[in-house]
């Protein structure tokens, strides 16, 4: 099972009483009450019109796009000591 593109949304609320509203548009991972934001996640193919209908919702200020996908994650093994010495004496 191949598995599907997911991007994060950032929503930032004017106020949290409406969260299961977000539902509705994806998967809500984490809400802060406090700061008064939502990570939500909804398919790739669906993000841009997600957005757009999120942005129309009286109860949130301002919709950010994840960039986690732009992150390289891919790790490259770093050299050890006696490698990093011999490169300065030489």
């Amino acid at each position: 099972m191949p598995l599907k593109k997911r991007d994060g949304l950032i929503i930032w609320l004017y106020n949290t009483k409406y969260l299961r509203v977000l539902r509705r548009y994806g998967y809500v991972h984490y809400v802060s009450k406090r700061m008064k934001y939502a990570v939500m996640y909804c398919e790739h193919e669906t993000t841009e019109s997600v957005v757009s209908q999120l942005e129309k919702l009286k109860f949130v200020k301002h919709v950010e796009l994840s960039h986690l996908q732009e992150v390289r994650t891919t790790y490259e093994k770093g050299k050890s000591e006696r490698e990093v010495k011999d490169e300065v004496f030489n």
